[in-house]
């Protein structure tokens, strides 16, 4: 007797509100950002800066650790606007 199965359903690749790209969910060593040119730190600047408080990072295991999202809110910490930009956002 030949039974037949239903056909598999494709899993889904994230839960509803949460990351839409697996690779949002990846851990880079500081290491690999300054290796990949990512931010302008040294490994040892952001190890630093993360231990201190100053950098957004991730402990996950012991170890420092960093998202893209982390990554993205480091290079926004220095981002300079234009004068005229500045003073439209402080008169409003």
């Amino acid at each position: 007797m030949t039974t037949t199965t239903a056909p598999k359903k494709a899993r889904p690749t994230a839960q509803a509100g949460g990351a839409t790209d697996m690779s949002e969910l990846v851990h880079y060593t500081p290491e690999q950002i300054e290796a990949e040119g990512w931010l302008p730190f040294s490994a040892r600047t952001l190890r630093d800066k993360a231990s201190a408080g100053t950098f957004p990072h991730s402990k996950a295991g012991g170890r420092i650790t960093f998202l893209l999202r982390h990554i993205r809110e480091i290079a926004a910490m220095y981002e300079v606007r234009p004068v005229s930009e500045r003073k439209r956002a402080a008169a409003a």
